[in-house]
């Protein structure tokens, strides 16, 4: 199952995007499309702040109880890490000349160090704009395909130790 979504826990227009693995590379790209078409931009600025955070805080997490019911049944899974067992080895972005795939979730993908000494497997797919939903598809499949598991740094050795 492939999963494209707006963070958030807006029901009506929020909800992830469940699409069995077997949809077309158009289709998979049309998805692809509409969620960064939905996306929108939050003003940081103008987020609530003290009790009025906390009172936000609360509603969001009555929201995501109702998220993850909605979610579990519409896809048939038992938990969200059953869902979310293989995307969370990929990640994506759009930017106004390019969408990026990327096969792991490196918080910082494109930050300025040798990402194959960490991780040999790590790959980017570049597809500009304009694309065909297909092109789309076809980049986010292969990310997603080719995701690496368990990308973590290798553990720091400590000076003086063996």
């Amino acid at each position: 199952m492939y999963a494209s979504g707006l963070s958030g826990t807006d029901l009506d227009h929020g909800l992830d995007e469940f699409l069995p693995t077997t949809v077309s590379d158009a289709e998979f790209g049309a998805a692809i499309r509409r969620y960064y078409d939905a996306t929108r931009f939050e003003d940081w600025d103008a987020l609530p702040s003290g009790e009025a955070a906390k009172a936000a805080n609360r509603e969001w997490k009555k929201k995501l109880v109702l998220w993850k019911r909605k979610a579990l049944k519409m896809t048939g899974c038992k938990n969200l890490e059953e869902l979310y067992e293989d995307a969370r080895y990929s990640s994506s972005c759009r930017t106004k000349d390019v969408y990026a795939f990327f096969n792991s979730r490196l918080s910082k993908p494109t930050e300025f160090s040798d990402i194959s000494d960490y991780f040999p497997d790590y790959r980017e797919f570049i597809v500009e704009q304009p694309a065909s939903d297909e092109m789309l598809g076809q980049a986010a499949r292969a990310a997603l395909d080719a995701g690496v598991r368990n990308a973590q740094r290798p553990p720091r050795v400590r000076r003086g130790s063996k």
